[in-house]
């Protein structure tokens, strides 16, 4: 699609809901002209509106829940939809999951992703250094992912999910259909917290703690206001 052909239409369409009855007459006639011209159609046009960014997932083929939480914690919040996905690199899988939405959903996404990705590895990393060394690796990872899932649930408590209009859902959905001709499969994600020890639920409790002290602010889509930070 030629961009600047399609921004002339929108801007046709834009003037098409101009009070003045000419003026909305003609810029119709001209939009629908364009169209025809190029065989661009609405639903072209929807799908045009739909943007994507990709941010790096810090996991591997197949997302800790902890990870999984927290992308679709910032979809939510911004109105954005998400795709996981992973491509070997040498002998180890490294993974990355792509936002898109409209109107600037999908680049604040996934600048909030970014963010809290760091601020939940560094934590849970200080988490981590505060344990016996002696124990089981099995056990760290396990302690590990608990606390990180309950730092996301924390987190989590301050997101009003972002109510999209009907219009932005047949838009999204227009993308997701013309993009992936099959149906997306569904990725189920690791959990390494199975098995959980009575003495792990202090692992949950300090990651609760930790993430209430995180500052989640959604700001304006379509911007980078989102402020995103720790209250410590």
């Amino acid at each position: 699609m030629d961009r600047k052909i399609l921004d002339k239409i929108k801007k046709c369409l834009a003037l098409a809901k101009s009070s003045e009855a000419h003026e909305a007459a003609a810029a119709m006639r001209q939009a629908q002209k364009l169209m025809a011209r190029h065989g661009i159609t609405s639903e072209t046009l929807a799908i045009s509106d739909v943007e994507s960014h990709k941010a790096k997932a810090g996991a591997g083929k197949t997302p800790p829940t902890h990870v999984a939480m927290l992308a679709n914690m910032v979809a939510a919040a911004f109105g954005a939809e998400l795709v996981y996905s992973a491509r070997p690199h040498g002998d180890r899988w490294v993974g990355a999951v792509e936002f898109y939405g409209l109107n600037g959903a999908a680049e604040v996404a996934g600048y909030a992703f970014a963010v809290l990705g760091r601020q939940l590895k560094r934590d849970r990393n200080a988490y981590l250094a505060t344990l016996n060394k002696r124990l089981k690796r099995a056990t760290k990872v396990r302690r590990g992912d608990l606390y990180a899932q309950a730092w996301v649930d924390a987190v989590a408590r301050q997101v009003v999910p972002h109510q999209r209009s009907e219009a932005e859902d047949q838009a999204i959905a227009a993308y997701k259909a013309h993009r992936w001709e099959t149906p997306l499969e569904s990725r189920q994600a690791r959990d390494n917290t199975k098995g959980m020890r009575s003495h792990d639920y202090d692992a949950w409790h300090q990651g609760r703690a930790d993430g209430k002290k995180v500052s989640f602010h959604q700001g304006v889509t379509g911007s980078r206001q989102a402020a995103i930070g720790s209250d410590s």
